[in-house]
């Protein structure tokens, strides 16, 4: 991959650009970077948890300026996914925090939520990340997707980076209602297709052209990689270098952070205009 022809970035944000709510080291040099440049770039995250008007405010609170079309998650690219399967305003029953509810509502479907099974019957559960999932909110979903109700997932990540350690993922989510109902879901975020596919159109870029940013090898990089598009991997979040080493899902580049990313393109772009 020559880092010169980049036209451009897909970006993850946990443990790429951002832990917790601090920003990587390097973080500002590499949009100014990328400004300078004129590369465009979107954030792609499977993190259900925030609204895009949420992201954008985390951005601005990084000195990052960026609109709601750059802004793709697990949760917007699912209401596009119901939208398009079952129409504006269709029942929808979500299992999730206001990033999914929020997201949902703001599409213009008739979403319910909580531990009362709805009084009509509903086309989809949307299920992502719930930090106050309980028992009954599970028996809800469940009998709802045993009822027919297609069961949809944003994503399926087991884990994602904290500055203290791993904590549990929407795979938590997920998993216990896969457990309870024996159905599969159908995935919406990375690895599948419809987060890269969004991001690429909204920035008018061939594949080719593009380059995603990302730390989990089973989502970011191995999705990049099913659509074509060429990925580079960073060891600052969720992947060390040994299980990078070991892994089979290999990005056509590998950086410590985006700080040490910024110093290459620097480096490279030093060379080009030397010679």
């Amino acid at each position: 991959m020559d880092l010169n022809h980049i036209e451009a970035f897909l970006i993850d944000g946990d443990g790429v650009l951002w832990r917790g709510d601090k920003p990587m080291p390097g973080l500002d040099r590499f949009f100014e970077i990328i400004a300078t440049r004129g590369i465009r770039w979107a954030l792609l995250t499977n993190n259900n948890t925030r609204t895009v008007s949420e992201y954008l405010a985390k951005l601005a609170g990084f000195g990052i300026e960026a609109d709601s079309s750059q802004i793709f998650t697990s949760s917007t690219v699912t209401a596009d996914y119901l939208k398009h399967k079952y129409g504006p305003g269709a029942p929808i029953h979500a299992v999730g925090m206001r990033g999914v509810i929020d997201t949902l509502r703001e599409a213009g479907f008739n979403v319910t939520t909580g531990e009362e099974m709805p009084a009509h019957s509903v086309a989809a559960v949307a299920a992502g990340m719930d930090r106050s999932l309980t028992f009954d909110k599970a028996k809800v979903a469940t009998r709802l997707i045993l009822g027919g109700a297609e069961f949809v997932a944003t994503n399926t990540d087991g884990t994602f980076p904290t500055p203290d350690g791993l904590s549990p993922g929407t795979g938590m989510v997920i998993g216990a209602l896969k457990g309870t109902t024996g159905v599969e879901p159908t995935v919406i975020g990375k690895p599948e297709a419809a987060i890269y596919e969004a991001a690429l159109a909204a920035l008018a870029v061939d594949k080719e052209t593009g380059a995603m940013i990302g730390d989990r090898l089973e989502t970011d990089i191995l999705g990049a990689q099913r659509v074509g598009i060429p990925t580079i991997g960073v060891l600052s979040g969720v992947t060390s270098s040994e299980q990078m080493a070991a892994s089979t899902i290999q990005p056509d580049l590998v950086f410590e952070s985006i700080a040490e990313l910024a110093s290459e393109m620097e480096r490279n772009h030093v060379e080009i205009e030397a010679k």
